[in-house]
């Protein structure tokens, strides 16, 4: 799943620091002719004195056909189809360091979640996981739900035979997001319309992720944040929250 809001993207590339000493249960094995899918949503919602609560939401599902299985940069021929806009297709490259290829230009995939693990928004694990483990680590570039930040992931459950893991994450962080609406356009109790200019307090975001070999299997995470509303002489204080959920799916070719 790309970050979605108002279908920006931002181009970039990070480093790659190769891991082979990666837990099985966070490395994909896959090859050729091998047929992946998920499905997914986003809702952006704010609520606040002195003016109208807003919400804004988008879903849509992803198919993927590996064309090439790389361990840790496979490529697909993938589909997308956000719900109500036209279909997408390219071949692309997804990089388990967050260095992904779309319609052969190079991005740097801040996606709060997508298809496989992204050490750039999860940090290196530990090459061999346990039950009760953490680490540590900081996001140094805005993403999809959260600025620059830090946070502590956690083995929740794990299954060896199955290869799968549960992770929690929970982090905070200041400034924009990746592809962050700076103004936007509320009505007031008395229904007046103002575009207002939006200032960002600190963002806390916690949530789980299931992985099998690399593979998200399902992932829940929700973000709140103060905001700070203004125009002109004008103030409006508000609390706004996003979440994203993404689940596998069988393959079905869109």
């Amino acid at each position: 799943m790309k970050p979605l809001l108002f279908l920006m993207m931002i181009i970039g590339l990070i480093p790659y620091q190769a891991n082979s000493q990666t837990s099985s249960c966070l490395s994909p094995h896959l090859s050729k002719g091998d047929t992946l899918a998920n499905i997914y949503s986003r809702t952006i919602a704010m609520t606040g004195e002195g003016f109208a609560p807003l919400v804004f939401r988008i879903s849509g599902s992803s198919a993927y056909k590996v064309t090439d299985g790389h361990p840790a940069r496979p490529a697909f021929m993938e589909t997308d189809l956000y719900d109500g806009r036209p279909e997408n297709r390219s071949a692309t490259v997804i990089g388990l360091d967050g260095n992904n290829i779309w319609q052969d230009k190079p991005y740097a995939n801040t996606s709060a979640s997508g298809l496989m693990y992204n050490s750039l928004i999860w940090g290196q694990a530990p090459a061999q996981l346990h039950e009760g483990d953490t680490w540590k680590h900081t996001i140094s570039v805005p993403w999809e739900l959260g600025g620059p930040g830090t946070q502590t992931i956690t083995v929740m459950a794990l299954d060896n035979e199955h290869q799968t893991v549960t992770l929690k994450r929970e982090g905070y962080s200041e400034g924009f997001y990746d592809n962050d609406a700076k103004q936007m356009d509320i009505a007031t109790n008395d229904g007046k319309k103002l575009r207002v200019t939006v200032k960002p307090g600190t963002s806390h975001w916690t949530g789980y992720t299931t992985f099998r070999q690399g593979i998200v299997i399902s992932d829940a995470l929700l973000v709140t944040r103060p905001v700070l509303l203004t125009s002109d002489e004008q103030h409006f204080s508000g609390q706004q929250r996003q979440y994203i959920l993404l689940n596998a799916m069988p393959y079905l070719p869109l």
